[in-house]
């Protein structure tokens, strides 16, 4: 993994030090990730899922970018995926609702994986 990626893993794994982070590096420098048990919101069935992204090997100047969480996270009010959600999507050999939130503005002085994904689960509390 390059410094950055495992620059940004620290951060994750500080930033979300309650949770357990799952890291499998990728071929060309980057990693997969995931973040278990993260609170999605009470209209979801369960309330909480992982959250899995790839942190490409291009980071900290690239987006991170989609995210994915289980496949069993339903909507509790029974209603279709809206707008930046779908389901089925194949992901790191796992079925997987793509959470599609894409930062056009990406700065990677600023921006970062750990502030990507709490900003990511802030947008899934608040639908």
């Amino acid at each position: 993994m390059t410094p950055e990626v495992e620059q940004a893993i620290a951060e994750i794994r500080q930033a979300f030090s309650e949770h357990t982070v799952e890291v499998q590096p990728e071929s060309q420098g980057g990693a997969y990730i995931i973040v278990h048990s993260l609170p999605i919101g009470e209209q979801y069935t369960p309330s909480t899922s992982w959250i899995g992204f790839l942190l490409g090997f291009q980071y900290p100047h690239a987006d991170v970018y989609p995210l994915f969480m289980d496949s069993a996270v339903r909507r509790t009010d029974g209603q279709a995926w809206g707008t930046g959600l779908s389901s089925p999507v194949c992901w790191n050999n796992r079925n997987t609702v793509q959470i599609s939130r894409r930062a056009n503005r990406w700065n990677p002085t600023v921006d970062t994986a750990a502030t990507k994904l709490a900003k990511v689960l802030a947008w899934l509390r608040s639908l």
